[in-house]
């Protein structure tokens, strides 16, 4: 079956699928407890099987490519959940989070990029608003690519300070640093 599955062959695919999506989908349950996670990562996993099948070996069997492949596909999950922001049911050191009225990013950005210098400025919303390349912008300007990159390095660095910050701060996780 895994030669079959690595020529592209769609039947062989469809009854690995059929043979092996009900063992899947009850691994996945176990660990996540949802019902539609479940289903969604056992389509992931035959996905990332179907996309990565040039790399399948043969002298493993197809239920042994599925299982390493869903370990990944589930420690993804895990990281996505872990970086995911749910503010809502959570707690902070026994406290409910709430958001602030005032908690708004795009303001907070527009607020660092008026307090940056004007090339600089101009530089940022060029590459990240207008989608021109380093090259581009910096024909355009009259300055270097490495101008431009420095440029861009300074003012990420200093919007993801002032996010950091803004995000924080309100929350006291930087208590322990200050």
């Amino acid at each position: 079956m895994i030669g079959s599955i690595k020529k592209g062959d769609h039947f062989a695919y469809e009854q690995a699928f059929l043979q092996l999506r009900s063992r899947l989908y009850g691994f996945f349950l176990r660990k996540t407890n949802c019902p539609e996670d479940a289903r969604d990562l056992v389509q992931i996993t035959f996905l990332k099987l179907w996309q990565y099948r040039h790399t399948l070996d043969e002298n493993f069997s197809i239920e042994q490519h599925l299982f390493r492949i869903s370990r990944t596909v589930f420690i993804d999950y895990l990281r996505k959940q872990q970086t995911a922001v749910k503010w809502k049911n959570n707690s902070v050191n026994d406290k409910v989070c709430y958001i602030p009225e005032d908690f708004d990013l795009r303001k907070k950005l527009y607020t660092v990029l008026d307090a940056m210098p004007g090339i600089r400025k101009q530089v940022f919303e060029l590459h990240r608003f207008q989608g021109l390349s380093y090259a581009e912008i910096a024909s355009r300007l009259s300055i270097t690519v490495k101008s431009v990159d420095n440029h861009i390095s300074k003012a990420m660095r200093l919007i993801k300070k002032a996010v950091v910050l803004h995000l924080l701060l309100p929350f006291g996780f930087l208590s322990d640093f200050f």
